[in-house]
């Protein structure tokens, strides 16, 4: 289990409350602490960037530049799996012309595939899927063939094309309180986040909060 938030703004904005929200979420949130390394990846509109750490993400304070879309995510790890930097979210890759991030929140049982986690084996299928469905279905149908194939505790994550950026809650149970997903407003920015940032940072006007619901994609 992990927590995640994405940010998207029409204008370039400072990320740092978002990231302030991120830290105190993953040492206080729920079944916290999640403190097996973190990672951002962010779009200015003119170019993009990935960082990731193994630290705790309390521990951190980066220099933000503005940007217009970010994803940030703070790893608790599933059991079994060791930690090292190439297990760190978000992960990237080129789909040309596009370049794609994603992040996930959730464990599937039963991956063996060498040097990689459930979380690179669920990205790997939704790449498979862009190639033939629009970013809603692929996430759609890569969780469906999970869903036939795996147990699951959740299939929830974000994804982005660095220009927008799409997000699914998908549980194994409707009644899972662990990993949701909320959708909210602070003036222009438009926010995806694990739990409401306003439980952990002074939100200021946070307008058209609503939990999505399970099996839900959203764009945003």
């Amino acid at each position: 289990m992990c927590r995640m938030l994405a940010v998207k703004s029409e204008t370039l904005t400072d990320p740092g409350l978002y990231f302030l929200a991120l830290k105190r979420m993953a040492e206080k949130g729920l079944r916290s602490p999640h403190g097996d390394g973190f990672g951002f990846a962010y779009s200015t509109g003119n170019e993009y960037g990935v960082f990731k750490s193994l630290k705790h993400i309390w521990d951190y304070a980066p220099p933000f530049m503005e940007i217009n879309l970010g994803i940030f995510h703070a790893r608790k790890a599933s059991p079994g799996y060791a930690l090292n930097l190439h297990h760190v979210h978000p992960f990237v890759s080129e789909i040309c012309p596009k370049t794609w991030l994603f992040a996930h929140n959730g464990t599937i049982h039963g991956i063996k595939t060498e040097g990689i986690i459930d979380s690179q084996y669920f990205f790997k299928i939704i790449l498979e899927e862009l190639m033939n469905n629009s970013p809603e279905s692929a996430l759609l149908e890569a969780a469906k063939k999970i869903e036939n194939e795996r147990k699951f505790s959740s299939l929830t994550c974000i994804l982005s094309d660095l220009e927008n950026i799409w997000v699914m809650k998908y549980c194994a149970e409707d009644t899972d309180k662990l990993h949701t997903l909320f959708y909210m407003e602070q003036e222009d920015v438009k926010i995806i986040s694990s739990e409401p940032i306003d439980r952990y940072v002074d939100g200021g006007n946070i307008k058209n909060l609503r939990e999505l619901n399970n099996r839900e994609v959203i764009k945003i």
